[in-house]
């Protein structure tokens, strides 16, 4: 039976989340056990040992990162065994910091993004440690039980936002266009495109290679929401961009009040354009 053996007592994000990839790559596991390996089974190569077992050994599927000081914990142990690891981290900031914090600790954490144990504890997320509270009750977790369908779902959505994230850089070349408007960047990549969870992050990405020291700006691509609209949002809350301004015109589907987003039914080039102008505050002294 193809199974998996992490590690007994409290759970962390590293054994939790590297069992979850595991669950949803591979396919055939069956059971996850939460126990102490033996040595026979450490000397299983069937067997997947994860931050368990005082040895690494990727023929033997053990990963364990305990045994010798190293700056690896299990999770980017397997991404690195699948060859995955700079693309993961390109997509996930937050993969270095949990990384940081299962191989050195807190300390570490702080010290990287420059912030106290107070804010830390701040960002702590419930939603997490409910699900690992729920994992680490459990001494064997078999396969089609609530917990373990949870877990791979978990690792396909790791996997997939890797994948959309590159396909969708693929797809928009040659179909990114910058245009200054009143002062404010625009970057415009809506036509023949599909809508992308990655998109705005993405167009923000390539506006900052262009422009490194200048914030702020506006994304334009497809929504979704309706489907077959256009979607206008502002980057880093920039002030000088309100699209609550528009909310009235005859072309907006919605427009939050807050200002940073508005969806429009689908417009001219020239009639979108007017629309970004009206949102565009006169005054352009300060973006914040």
């Amino acid at each position: 039976m193809n199974m998996i053996i992490t590690h007994p007592g409290t759970a962390h994000l590293d054994d939790f989340l590297s069992t979850c990839l595991v669950i949803y790559k591979e396919g055939d596991i069956e059971e996850v056990h939460r126990k102490e390996p033996t040595r026979e089974e450490i000397n299983d190569s069937s067997i997947w040992k994860l931050d368990v077992g005082n040895k690494h050994d990727p023929d033997m599927k053990c990963f364990d990162h305990h045994q010798i000081v190293m700056d690896d914990c299990t999770l980017s142990l397997l991404l690195k065994n699948w060859e995955l690891w700079e693309k993961a981290v390109k997509v996930y900031n937050w993969l270095k910091i949990a990384v940081a914090k299962d191989t050195k600790g807190p300390k570490e954490v702080i010290k990287l993004l420059n912030i106290s144990y107070t804010a830390l504890g701040s960002l702590d997320s419930f939603i997490e440690r409910t699900i690992l509270n729920v994992f680490q009750k459990r001494e064997i977790i078999k396969k089609g039980s609530v917990i373990f369908s949870l877990m791979k779902v978990i690792g396909k959505q790791f996997f997939m936002l890797i994948d959309e994230y590159y396909k969708t850089i693929k797809a928009i070349e040659r179909k990114i266009e910058f245009k200054r408007i009143k002062g404010v960047i625009v970057v415009f990549c809506y036509k023949n495109v599909e809508h992308s969870n990655m998109l705005v992050r993405i167009l923000n990405e390539k506006k900052k290679e262009m422009w490194q020291d200048e914030r702020g700006g506006i994304a334009v691509y497809p929504n979704n929401r309706p489907y077959g609209t256009i979607a206008l949002r502002r980057y880093n809350d920039d002030k000088r961009v309100d699209f609550s301004k528009i909310s009235k015109y005859e072309k907006v589907n919605y427009a939050h009040p807050q200002g940073f987003f508005v969806s429009l039914e689908p417009m001219s080039d020239y009639e979108l354009e007017l629309y970004i102008e009206d949102a565009i505050k006169g005054n352009q002294e300060s973006l914040y």
